[in-house]
């Protein structure tokens, strides 16, 4: 699991160190950092999906696309970039420089520094051959951090929702529950293994059978009563067509006449009971489409998937999947030091600006250290408006 992640001088950063943890929130204000610190990540996990031979980190591709070096390295800062990565005692750094161009649609690796406990090492790149975006000869060790990066499942905020018709990934041997960014290979992940068992952590309360096709009902049932999914390969290609439906005595219907709450969901819960435990699944919106009441049932789930052992990131506006993983620690489902919130401010600009970041804490009842301004408070703050308390 990813401990901790580094930043320096990538977009609106100057320097960040954010911790993680099994379950990690993001949230906060519009244009405040939260995309960009998953874009970070997800920069890494892009550069070891094409193979982390060659020095170079594309910034456009299938997870991110940041357009050209003037793009993403900090406006007024170094020419050259930094993002770390820690996992238990591990780090590695990577530099990235524009060399002397702002234009492009690559970052070459300059420099790589790593350290193990009190071992360290640092490397200067120049074009030589890497594996998985490190240097041939670093400690085995090290090489559990692109594993982690490069397994990762992401799911943007914006999904396919009313096709009918979903494509096969086109990579020979995909990665584990990679359900595409935008949903579009869930499906297919859905058909190929709907009668395999799940890991029983993730099985739900009122269902014993273990098979994908089962719990997934079960789960989706949770968040729209009744509600069931089948999937059936398309004679002589390798499509897949998704059928949905609401209830288990109405007929099978196209995904574009369910509506968008379901199909938003379906993919964030096929690749949260297929993933591996260790596996990373970052969600930008888990809330997308879903009722207030879905949402906080949302936020159980992916809290019950941290539990299990699958590392959990989102970025969220909602207060309701906030609440949903409040409930879960104090159901004790989830130890209040296995979550981590991340709240963005704006960017500071003067000394009496609040902290760009804050983290308020959760116990074990599910209360919170504190509310800074601006943390899922504006139902209240409207409400004493109304009320005449402003």
């Amino acid at each position: 699991m990813i401990n901790c992640l580094h930043i320096k001088d990538f977009k609106c950063f100057e320097e960040l160190s954010l911790p993680l943890a099994p379950m990690t929130l993001l949230t906060g204000f519009n244009a405040a950092g939260k995309s960009t610190t998953l874009q970070a990540i997800l920069l890494l996990a892009q550069a070891l999906r094409g193979g982390g031979r060659f020095p170079l980190v594309p910034l456009n591709g299938s997870l991110v696309r940041l357009g050209s070096p003037g793009d993403v390295i900090r406006h007024g800062g170094e020419s050259e970039l930094q993002i770390g990565i820690e996992r238990s005692e591990s780090r590695v750094d990577w530099l990235m420089s524009a060399d002397g161009r702002r234009t492009g649609h690559v970052l070459p690796i300059t420099k790589i520094q790593w350290c193990i406990g009190q071992e360290s090492g640092e490397h200067l790149v120049l074009d030589q051959c890497l594996e998985n975006l490190l240097p041939l000869n670093v400690p085995p060790k090290l090489h559990e951090i692109p594993v982690d990066l490069a397994e990762m499942v992401f799911i943007s905020a914006l999904r396919i929702g009313t096709t009918e018709v979903f494509p096969a990934p086109d990579a020979s041997e995909p990665i584990w529950a990679d359900v595409g960014s935008q949903g579009e290979y869930a499906a297919w992940w859905f058909e190929k293994c709907m009668d395999e068992d799940i890991e029983p952590s993730r099985w739900h309360p009122n269902e014993t059978a273990p098979s994908l096709r089962k719990q997934f009902n079960a789960w989706a049932s949770s968040l729209f009563p009744g509600a069931e999914a089948n999937a059936q390969r398309i004679s002589g290609t390798s499509l897949v067509r998704l059928e949905l439906r609401n209830h288990g005595a109405d007929e099978w219907r196209r995904p574009a006449n369910i509506g968008y709450g379901l199909t938003y969901a379906f993919p964030i819960l096929v690749a949260g009971l297929m993933a591996k435990s260790g596996q990373m699944l970052v969600i930008d919106s888990p809330e997308a489409h879903l009722h207030p009441m879905g949402q906080s049932l949302m936020g159980s789930f992916l809290a019950m998937l941290a539990k299990s052992g699958v590392q959990v990131i989102i970025e969220t506006h909602s207060d309701h999947v906030l609440n949903g993983v409040r409930l879960a620690v104090s159901r004790g489902d989830l130890r209040p030091t296995d979550i981590t919130i991340h709240f963005f401010n704006s960017r500071p600009r003067f000394p009496a600006d609040p902290a760009h970041v804050t983290s308020p804490k959760i116990d074990a009842n599910g209360g919170l250290s504190e509310w800074p301004l601006g943390f899922f408070d504006q139902a209240e703050r409207d409400l004493a408006a109304l009320a005449g308390w402003e």
